[in-house]
């Protein structure tokens, strides 16, 4: 999660909580670091993106050797300290390690950096005002217990590889299984942002689905599955004009 490595925003922490009577158990999804815990993450990204164009336009740049699908990917591992935590902020401090192999070019590169993060109980990063979009799939954890079968919803500003917007999210507690607790997570938004200079293809659109598992025992989301679904596509010519991404991540984070 290089992009965010700062926030470490798919790490979560919380405690399972017993509800009274007959009542099913809660659970509070909120942040618990303590200061000495070490936090190691892999996460691995499949991007694939179409450069989208009338077909008699498209054929130019394929003769003249342009790639028009692009797929990249990538292994980022980071390791981090918590150095301490006050008033329920968390700083962190580590190295990440990014491996990215372009497909089409056949080329791989490598680089590593430390970082320093601040996230606060809620899970949310002191510093960043937009998450990229894989890692806001879980940040803004609710303030109350929940229940199986539960929603809560988020609304983030959120970067993406086709420029930033805005995404809500819905989160339902599945099931719990073998100590994990399952949480389904769609996310649906809009592209707005001009950082790619393409103002004339926007707005775009964002599509996240998947699911994330939370380990009440270690307070800690462990593992996170998503595909995600962006298009800055305008008609042109009666056919699709701009760039088709479609992403896989996978993540796995623990405490050692």
């Amino acid at each position: 999660m290089l992009q965010s490595v700062v926030c470490l925003a798919c790490c979560a922490f919380g405690c399972g909580v017993a509800a009274r009577g007959n009542s099913p158990a809660s659970w509070q999804l909120a942040l618990r670091l303590y200061p000495g815990e070490r936090i190691t993450e892999r996460m691995y990204e499949n991007d694939k993106t179409d450069w989208k164009l009338p077909e008699r336009r498209l054929e130019r740049f394929r003769k003249a050797g342009v790639i028009i699908n692009e797929e990249e990917h990538i292994t980022s591992l980071i390791a981090a300290n918590v150095v301490s935590v006050v008033d329920g902020i968390a700083l962190l401090r580590g190295t990440s390690s990014v491996t990215s192999f372009d497909v089409p070019r056949s080329h791989t590169q490598t680089s590593q950096q430390p970082f320093m993060s601040a996230v606060a109980p809620n899970n949310m990063s002191i510093a960043l005002a937009r998450i990229p979009l894989e890692d806001a799939a879980m940040a803004q954890l609710p303030g109350t217990p929940l229940r199986l079968g539960e929603h809560w919803q988020t609304r983030l500003a959120v970067i993406t590889n086709l420029g930033s917007g805005h995404a809500v999210f819905d989160h339902e507690v599945m099931t719990l299984d073998n100590g994990l607790l399952e949480i389904a997570v769609h996310g649906v938004g809009a592209i707005t942002g001009t950082e790619y200079h393409l103002p004339k293809l926007l707005p775009g659109t964002i599509d996240l689905v998947g699911s994330a598992w939370y380990d009440p025992a270690a307070g800690l989301i462990v593992r996170e599955s998503y595909l995600v679904r962006n298009r800055i596509i305008k008609p042109m010519d009666g056919e699709d004009s701009g760039f088709d991404e479609r992403l896989t991540v996978d993540i796995a984070t623990r405490k050692i």
